[in-house]
């Protein structure tokens, strides 16, 4: 089954551009010119596997148009496009629900690559996957929902798949570059130590919960995740 693309982005070329080359690659693509009419546009499809969606757009940018999905737990992968290279633009995105970023300009095979990247990732399609399970952590990976002793915690994207990649393997070591790969997508290995910021943020809002369940430190490599006995 073909997958489905939507495209946001206010310039009309750019914007038919990337959805002929996808069309040729084998994607059905939506197209929108602002956030308004893709937040329509979505609720009218519930079949789209991916959203590129550029940031600077007259009417709705696209921070706005990406938090208001997130706040409609509509949790379908998002790239980012845009022109701006700042690491806190960057990073701004991810941390409120982005999957990727890719600064223009771009070639059109990066873009059907990454696009790739991220939907590997992000697909949790088996049913046997749906839930991890580790002492009083619970992990919905369908709803990207986290439980501590029954009560809901409010992770980032980015805390949550921490969390998840180092509770599916209780006692591996994960450097701090795989867990900012894993986390992020390629495009920001360069970034890895900043993963220290989300681990320590993780750990506080597991402790307020009450776990019993440890994110350790391993000097000079990473973290690893384990469960008092």
């Amino acid at each position: 089954m073909k997958k489905t693309v939507m495209i946001v982005d206010d310039q009309d070329e750019l914007r038919e551009s990337i959805s002929t080359f996808l069309e040729n690659e084998g994607y059905q693509t939506l197209n929108a010119h602002n956030g308004n009419e893709a937040l329509r546009l979505i609720d009218e499809n519930q079949n789209i596997d991916i959203i590129l969606l550029d940031v600077m757009m007259p009417e709705k940018d696209g921070y706005v148009t990406l938090r208001e999905l997130r706040i409609a737990k509509n949790r379908t992968p998002v790239i980012m496009l845009t022109a701006k290279t700042d690491e806190i633009d960057k990073l701004l995105g991810l941390e409120m629900g982005a999957d990727d970023y890719i600064t223009k300009p771009f070639s059109l095979r990066e873009v059907v690559a990454r696009m790739k990247a991220v939907l590997r990732r992000t697909s949790h399609e088996q049913a046997d996957d749906e839930w991890i399970q580790q002492v009083d952590i619970k992990i919905n990976l369908n709803t990207y929902e986290v439980y501590v002793h029954g009560a809901r915690a409010n992770l980032t994207p980015t805390e949550f798949k921490i969390l998840t990649t180092l509770a599916e393997k209780p006692g591996r070591v994960y450097s701090r570059l795989q867990l900012m790969n894993i986390a992020v997508g390629e495009a920001f290995v360069n970034y890895e130590r900043s993963i220290d910021t989300h681990v320590s943020n993780l750990r506080r809002k597991l402790s307020e919960f009450g776990s019993t369940a440890a994110i350790q430190t391993v000097y000079g490599i990473g973290y690893r995740f384990e469960v008092e006995t």
